[in-house]
C-alpha cells in the first residue's frame, strides 16, 4: 500500500507546486487569459445604426503604464456618450502574456468597450501569439455609426520589412464602397513619417488613402507624443496620440460626415 502511496504523494505535491511557478515569457495563454477581446467587445458596441454621433477615446502605447492605464480608465468612465476606445499598440513592452494581462484587467473596467491594434513591442518575444489569442487577429475593420475603422498591422520593422507590411491590396478592399458605409477611419500603430514604417511603402500607402472617398483620417500612436500631420495634398489628416505614460490621450468626434479631436490630460 505504501509503495502506491508514496508516487502519488508526489504526483500531488507537484501538481500543487506548479501553482507557484513564474510565467515564463514564452507563454501565449494560461487559464486565467482573456480570449477574443476585440470580437466580444464589438458584438457589444453593436453597428449604431442610429447613432448619429461618433465618439470614441483614441490612446495608445500603455506599456509601462499600468497606474497611469487605471486613471485613464477612471478618466473615461466620468465621460459622457463614449461610444468605444481605442488602444493603438504596444500594450505590451516586451510582448509577454503576463503584460498584456496586466493591461487588459485594467482596460477590462470600462463602461464602454475597447478594441486593441497591435504595436510593434508587442510583436516581440512570443507577442504576436498572445495577441492573436487575447484579441483576434492583426488586420480587421469593423462599421459604427456609418463609419468604417480599419484596423492594421504597420509594424513594418518586426517584419523585416518585408513589403508586405502594412498590407495595402487587404487595405484597399477593406476601403471599397460598401453599403451602409459613408466614411472611413484607419487605425494603426506606427505613422508613415516613422523610420520603423517601410520606406518603400510610404508612397503607396498614402496614395491608397487619398484614392478613397470619404476617409476623414488616417490615426496612430507609436512616438508617444501628439503630432498632426499632412503627408501629401489630399487633406487627409494623419494624427497621433500621445502615450498612456504622457497621461493624454484623443477624444474624437465624428458628425456629419466631419471629424474633429480634443487632446484630453488625466
Amino acid at each position: 500500500m505504501r509503495v502506491f502511496l508514496v508516487p502519488a504523494l508526489i504526483t500531488v505535491m507537484g501538481l500543487l507546486s506548479c501553482n507557484n511557478f513564474e510565467y515564463s515569457p514564452n507563454q501565449v495563454f494560461d487559464k486565467n487569459s482573456y480570449r477574443d477581446i476585440n470580437a466580444g467587445n464589438l458584438k457589444r458596441l453593436g453597428d449604431g445604426r442610429k447613432d448619429d454621433t461618433v465618439r470614441f477615446v483614441l490612446s495608445g502605447d500603455t506599456q509601462r503604464s499600468r497606474d497611469e492605464t487605471t486613471r485613464f480608465t477612471k478618466k473615461v468612465n466620468e465621460m459622457p456618450g463614449i461610444d468605444f476606445v481605442v488602444i493603438a499598440g504596444d500594450i505590451t513592452e516586451y510582448g509577454v502574456l503576463q503584460e498584456m494581462e496586466w493591461i487588459s484587467r485594467s482596460l477590462s473596467k470600462l463602461k464602454a468597450p475597447y478594441v486593441a491594434v497591435i504595436g510593434n513591442h508587442d510583436l516581440t518575444s512570443r507577442g504576436r501569439e498572445a495577441f492573436i489569442n487575447m484579441f483576434g487577429p492583426l488586420n480587421y475593420s469593423f462599421v459604427y455609426g456609418g463609419v468604417k475603422f480599419v484596423c492594421h498591422d504597420t509594424n513594418s520593422r518586426e517584419h523585416k520589412f518585408n513589403g508586405e507590411t502594412p498590407n495595402i491590396p487587404w487595405l484597399q478592399a477593406e476601403m471599397q464602397p460598401q453599403e451602409g458605409v459613408n466614411n472611413y477611419v484607419a487605425i494603426s500603430h506606427v505613422p508613415p513619417n516613422s523610420e520603423d514604417f517601410d520606406p518603400k511603402l510610404v508612397s503607396g500607402y498614402t496614395k491608397a488613402f487619398a484614392s478613397v472617398p470619404g476617409l476623414l483620417a488616417s490615426l496612430h500612436a507609436h512616438t508617444h507624443n501628439y503630432e498632426l500631420f499632412y503627408p501629401d495634398n489630399s487633406g487627409i489628416p494623419y494624427l497621433i496620440t500621445s502615450s498612456m505614460g504622457n497621461e493624454e490621450f484623443l477624444l474624437i468626434e465624428i458628425i456629419n460626415h466631419k471629424l474633429s479631436f480634443e487632446r484630453i490630460q488625466f
